[in-house]
């Protein structure tokens, strides 16, 4: 499944199909937030190579990951995006790829192994 932005608030959820979006409140963002606590052109977000990047475009209110203000970051799937006071779940693969199909019992022995090391 493409990478995506699942709303957790009431504004939309955000397909990206493009390189880069520009995220604010001006007519020539690609992706609009009409909010006073959205910049007029607040962050951008950028596939670079296999994952997602976010940039806070000098933005008022700022741009969290996980509930951490950044200038700059990373986007993994299953993190917390916050633009002004819309969030939002990094969802889906960049590359398009699909999940793979597992039987239940090996993904379960994989998410024990994962939650051992970490």
């Amino acid at each position: 499944m493409p990478a995506h932005l699942l709303s957790l608030t009431d504004g939309p959820s955000i397909l990206i199909d493009k390189p880069v979006l520009l995220f604010g409140r001006h007519a020539e963002c690609d992706v609009q937030l009409n909010s006073k606590k959205v910049s007029r052109r607040h962050c951008c977000l950028a596939q670079v190579n296999d994952y997602l990047v976010i940039r806070d475009l000098g933005s008022t209110n700022g741009v969290r990951i996980n509930a951490k203000r950044v200038i700059e970051g990373k986007l993994n799937p299953g993190d917390e995006l916050t633009i002004g006071n819309f969030k939002y779940q990094v969802c889906g693969d960049v590359l398009g790829r699909p999940e793979p199909h597992l039987p239940e019992d090996i993904k379960e022995m994989k998410k024990e192994a994962a939650d051992r090391m970490g």
